[in-house]
């Protein structure tokens, strides 16, 4: 793993600022390929150095994939200066927002409790409204970046994507979708202290195992209000978004209008991801299939204003 290296598009690379790892130009020798130091972490790679590099015709540095990690915190500290990049195409730019996303929940579903967690999820969710809200064709190109396969982690940045394309849809405002996305982002932290037999678990769950499960809404709401910083607003998608509109959700057993608005939004978008990937007892279910068995199935369980909106926006690819 710590042999193999992975490109990156030179004009990904904020310029006049330290990539933070290593970044390496791919050589081809007699002897085979050769992967050889051009900037290292601690120096910057100046706008007159990539100019140099494309003169060049080289398009793409590497760096090791064992340091992946550190080159997202570069992305992520500087990703409202790449969404508004005019060099950067669309694609380019909804895959960095993505993947920014994946590496902030991969860090917080290994340390939940680590002090930066609620600033790094809100400066991300801030820096992607500004996207979708000021790109025509974000909405259509991060549709596409959603993943199929299931992690907890990534079921988190999945259902935080589609919550804000649906609320730019909905029209919410701007400080809307920042508190929304925000609970979305985080709505299942409190599933790091489950047991992860429990949560991996190849079948049906045990009685028992289920009412583990549940206290994940508690247990988010417990290490979020601890580690502070979060509006009251982003609460409503983390604590409800197991509430059914028949009262039989829960953790609280609320019903109807007991139920906030991002609540019942993030009750469609929870269950449409889960049912859309891959899971440890089911493969990935199509769209459509997916939508059919909501509304068959699972009568009672969602607002119908809301569940027939988001087949809209489905159907419209967020138009």
């Amino acid at each position: 793993m710590t042999n193999e290296y992975i490109p990156v598009a030179l004009n990904t690379i904020q310029p006049n600022t330290c990539a933070g790892c290593n970044l390496y130009i791919k050589t081809h020798t007699d002897e085979g390929i050769r992967y050889v130091l051009y900037c290292n972490s601690e120096s910057a790679l100046y706008e007159h150095n990539i100019k140099e590099l494309q003169y060049n015709q080289i398009n793409y540095l590497f760096i090791k994939q064992c340091e992946e990690t550190l080159y997202l915190r570069h992305r992520e500290s500087h990703l409202k200066l790449i969404i508004h990049d005019p060099s950067l195409d669309t694609k380019t730019k909804s895959e960095m927002v993505y993947n920014v996303a994946k590496s902030i929940m991969f860090d917080i579903f290994n340390d939940p409790r680590a002090g930066d967690n609620v600033e790094r999820s809100k400066n991300w969710v801030s820096g992607t409204v500004e996207y979708v809200l000021n790109n025509k064709d974000a909405t259509s190109t991060m549709l596409n970046m959603v993943s199929y396969d299931y992690y907890t982690y990534t079921h988190c940045v999945d259902v935080s994507v589609l919550g804000l394309l649906f609320a730019k849809y909905l029209r919410l405002n701007e400080k809307e979708m920042n508190d929304f996305g925000t609970g979305l982002l985080l709505h299942d932290i409190g599933k790091t202290r489950i047991n992860l037999d429990i949560l991996n678990k190849n079948g049906k769950l045990s009685e028992v195992e289920y009412i583990e499960i549940k206290k994940h809404v508690e247990f988010g709401h417990e290490i979020l209000k601890g580690l502070g910083g979060l509006r009251e607003e982003s609460f409503f998608p983390i604590l409800q978004h197991h509430e059914k509109l028949n009262g039989q959700g829960y953790p609280m057993g609320l019903r109807g209008g007991e139920i906030h608005d991002y609540g019942k939004i993030a009750m469609i978008i929870d269950v449409y991801d889960a049912l859309t990937t891959k899971r440890p007892y089911s493969d990935a279910r199509k769209p459509f299939p997916a939508l059919q068995m909501m509304k068959e199935h699972m009568k009672g369980h969602f607002d119908e204003v809301y569940f027939r909106s988001f087949v809209a926006f489905l159907g419209s690819r967020g138009g």
